[in-house]
């Protein structure tokens, strides 16, 4: 007997919920974008239900749009810091993956490295990055460098060297056996001079116990792609299951095309604003519902889906078996009550179908994922 293919479940997310008016309805709960323990309470939710990670986006600068449609929209207006939530996260949960945002254009290689490779210390092999190269205006003048710079493929040619860098200085110290002290001599300095960064010394901070911490990405350019083929490990494919199967057999074969095994690389379908309810009228209800909340520019753009477990689970094993996806980054409209019935009713529905595990069995997200721990990168001669 075949066995069946298991699904992967990424919350995709801000700190309020991936519904931008979804903090408007009546069941959310009346407590402010940065009550830290409200939202340690939903990612607990989260790891009981036995989710492979969790994955905060982030918003650095107004997002294009109109003024009315925005102004009251509080992930882009209250949003805590994604890395430090999740570090606070991390003390609070124990196997749940943790995956940060963070741009290669508005920060510097170093800095992230170290950053990255103590969140992944923290907590014990759960770090992700989800890598991403702003293009937004708002953005730049934040950060003060000249838009040119955000558009492509200007920005991904800036992201291909960032990431390389940010690798080698995780590998720049050795792995260290159990009782081993850091030892200074057995570094291995970048002293790498490129077109965009300059990096002399090693990361003075040992490998992490990943490796490398999980690398997602999500950008659909041709640039985007193919950054995605060479460096991720995880790719976020939206629209429906057609798009989501076209660009997991393009990853793939981009990914063969650069060496490495496309198995390897976990395409995850987005769900973006998911919807659970005991009967398929309730669902209808909580749809019409949400929809009222958003201002009308919004409303052609912004998915909602809403459904049975039935419905949920049949929609997952449709994707999986037709080559759509490997595992799938759901969006909840807000964070308390949709996480609770997503866990409570599609959860057990994908357990009794034999589609999702019943136990962690790994204690890094690279394990929980099937992925194996990378061997260290080394400096071009």
């Amino acid at each position: 007997m075949s066995v069946k293919k298991q699904a992967r479940l990424v919350a995709a997310t801000h700190s309020t919920g991936s519904h931008l008016r979804g903090w408007r309805h009546p069941n959310s709960p009346d407590r402010p974008a940065t009550d830290v323990q409200a939202f340690i309470e939903v990612v607990q939710e989260l790891e009981r239900g036995l989710f492979d990670a969790l994955f905060l986006g982030e918003t650095t600068g107004t997002m294009p749009g109109p003024d009315e449609a925005h102004q009251h929209d509080s992930m882009v207006n209250d949003s805590l810091d994604p890395t430090l939530l999740l570090s606070a996260i991390a003390a609070a949960t124990r196997h749940i993956g943790l995956i940060t945002t963070a741009s290669t254009s508005l920060t510097q290689p170093y800095s992230l490295a170290r950053l990255l490779a103590s969140l992944d210390h923290l907590s014990g092999g759960r770090a992700g990055w989800n890598v991403v190269t702003s293009r937004f205006e708002t953005e730049a003048r934040n950060f003060g460098i000249a838009p040119r710079l955000l558009r492509s493929p200007v920005r991904y040619d800036v992201a291909a060297e960032f990431v390389d860098v940010v690798k080698r200085l995780w590998d720049s110290v050795p792995d260290l056996e159990p009782g081993q002290e850091f030892n200074p001599e057995r570094t291995r300095p970048l002293d790498h001079r490129g077109a965009n960064f300059r990096v002399t010394d090693s990361l003075g901070i040992a490998r992490p116990p990943q490796g490398h911490p999980v690398i997602l990405q999500a950008g659909m350019s041709e640039e985007g792609r193919e950054l995605t083929a060479r460096e991720a490990d995880l790719v976020l494919a939206p629209g429906g299951a057609r798009h989501a199967r076209e660009v997991r057999e393009d990853i793939r074969r981009r990914a063969a095309a650069n060496g490495r095994d496309p198995d390897m690389l976990v395409v995850l379908a987005v769900l973006p604003s998911v919807l659970v309810a005991d009967t398929r009228a309730e669902a209808e209800a909580l749809l019409r519902e949400f929809t009222a909340l958003l201002h009308p520019a919004e409303r052609q753009q912004h998915g909602i889906l809403a459904g049975t477990a039935d419905d949920f689970a049949d929609l997952i094993e449709d994707w999986l078996d037709g080559g759509a996806a490997d595992g799938f980054a759901v969006g909840f409209p807000y964070l308390q009550g949709p996480t609770a019935a997503f866990t409570r009713l599609v959860v057990p529905e994908l357990q009794r179908r034999g589609r999702f595990r019943t136990a962690y069995t790994g204690t890094t997200l690279r394990e929980n994922l099937g992925l194996p721990r990378p061997s260290a990168r080394r400096a071009p001669e």
